[in-house]
């Protein structure tokens, strides 16, 4: 009778432990939070455009886009540290784009919504360093050393197709405090806010 209790004890327990994903997430099934020493990598961005037209004048097409690939680590259940290698480009006008590349060290805490979906508030801090191009006349460019520092706000949802497999979409807002630098000439101070929708995918192990 003892041993009839104890079979039917794990077989209660068994299928608890197999509805989280471990350092080596092997078995099937939903999932239901993530334990410390899982590592996640993922690719993805933020992608804006924009088209500007007042009356019969010319139309202007903005373009702004920030992604790259990053790493994450669970210190903790359900709560991951990383970094991140970024990559920027902007078209401001037909005449003027910036482009550069940084890096950002970003903490995300992952709530559990059901059915292998999570809320996972993101915030990040780092640095993008590039340059920015004017063209003056036909042929005439003017490039300006451009630096600035990042701030990242996310509230984007995961979900988890498989146990190896993690999809995020959601609302971000990167913002950007930083100078411009022409060539021999003094430095001008910018503000940069591009508020979207952030995509990615990643792979977790």
């Amino acid at each position: 009778m003892k041993r009839l209790a104890c079979l039917l004890a794990l077989s209660v327990a068994t299928p608890a432990a197999a509805d989280a994903i471990g350092a080596e997430p092997a078995d099937h099934g939903s999932v239901t939070h993530i334990r410390k020493g899982v590592k996640e990598i993922d690719l993805g961005g933020i992608f804006v455009l924009s088209h500007d037209k007042a009356g019969d004048g010319e139309g202007t097409t903005q373009i702004s886009s920030l992604g790259g690939l990053s790493f994450q680590y669970f210190i903790s259940d359900n709560f991951s540290a990383g970094a991140m290698v970024l990559a920027s480009y902007e078209r401001v006008s037909a005449t003027t784009h910036s482009s550069g590349f940084g890096g950002m060290a970003f903490g995300s805490l992952h709530v559990r919504l059901g059915l292998g979906a999570f809320l996972r508030p993101t915030l990040g801090a780092g640095m993008i360093v590039g340059s920015t191009s004017t063209e003056i006349t036909p042929g005439m460019q003017v490039v300006s050393s451009r630096i600035a520092g990042l701030v990242r706000l996310a509230l984007p949802f995961a979900y988890f197709p498989s146990r190896r497999i993690v999809l995020q979409a959601g609302p971000e807002l990167d913002v950007e405090v930083g100078s411009v630098t022409p060539d021999g000439g003094e430095g001008q101070s910018f503000t940069s806010v591009t508020g979207g929708f952030g995509v990615s995918a990643g792979y977790v192990f």
